[in-house]
């Protein structure tokens, strides 16, 4: 009876151990799923493939990181079989369009409130509230003739705009156009065909750009400062968004930008003396 007795225990001690093991395992498993970058597709059941928006876990670090539309956003996360918790999610200040900021604040209201995940058998998640569904995500990105569409119509503009006390010009120069002014509360605009090859030099320069680094900037000069100098901005509207670089001196722009300035001048220049 002693010997039957301690074998029932043996067997419940391996039993537990194993089921433990499990546990962990199945833990682990899961979190190393969860390591890498995902596109989301859909917020609560709503498409928003289109929007673009992407979220990358390091599990190495427990840092997590993406995309939210018009921000890029980071903070940390932490895991327990298939349970998560975000933490101090901080996010850029860029400003774009009502659409895009409303999806944004939505996103990351849902990633607030998101307490656990799932991982389907194709390798994409889905973050959760309370058993209920939020946030829908695939590891390939999704692409549609719509959002092909969508980008080709994107604008893409420069804007160089310098002024004085006394003194104020403004360019802005697209594909279809170029625009001159040098009425500050901008009634009073000049437009003009842009030649395509133009355009397309210039088009070059502002690919080569870094955007995120056109706020960083620092200018080489600071006779802006002073009242009576020149002092100019550079801007480049990409889609709903606008990189705006610091005030600099007119006629001696940061390095990054220096060509890409000359550039719109020199357009410039041409297009009123035709």
């Amino acid at each position: 009876m002693k010997f039957i007795l301690s074998l029932v225990a043996l067997l419940i001690t391996v039993s537990s151990c194993k089921s433990n093991t499990d546990v962990v395992e199945n833990s682990k498993t899961m979190q190393e799923h969860l390591s890498g970058t995902y596109y989301i597709t859909q917020l609560e059941g709503n498409d928003i493939t289109l929007n673009k928006l992407e979220i990358t876990f390091d599990e190495t670090s427990n840092k997590v990181n993406g995309t939210a539309g018009c921000n890029s956003f980071f903070g940390n996360y932490s895991t327990e079989n298939n349970t998560i918790t975000f933490g101090d999610i901080g996010a850029t200040k860029k400003l774009c369009s009502k659409n895009i900021m409303a999806i944004e604040a939505y996103f990351l209201k849902s990633l607030s409130l998101v307490d656990s995940f799932s991982v389907d058998a194709n390798g994409g998640i889905s973050l959760l509230a309370n058993d209920k569904i939020l946030i829908t995500a695939t590891r390939t990105a999704q692409t549609t003739k719509k959002s092909d569409e969508i980008n080709d119509n994107y604008i893409t503009a420069v804007k160089y705009q310098t002024s004085t006390r006394g003194f104020f010009n403004f360019i802005l120069i697209s594909k279809n156009k170029i625009a001159i002014s040098e009425d500050r509360s901008l009634q009073n605009i000049k437009n003009y065909n842009i030649d395509a090859t133009q355009w397309n030099e210039l088009k070059s320069l502002i690919d080569a750009t870094d955007l995120e680094g056109l706020l960083k900037l620092t200018p080489p000069s600071q006779n802006h400062q002073h009242d009576g100098a020149a002092h100019a901005t550079l801007a480049l509207q990409i889609g709903d968004i606008e990189y705006m670089t610091p005030t600099f001196d007119h006629g001696n722009p940061p390095k990054a930008i220096e060509a890409l300035v000359n550039k719109v001048l020199s357009i410039k220049e041409n297009t009123v003396k035709q």
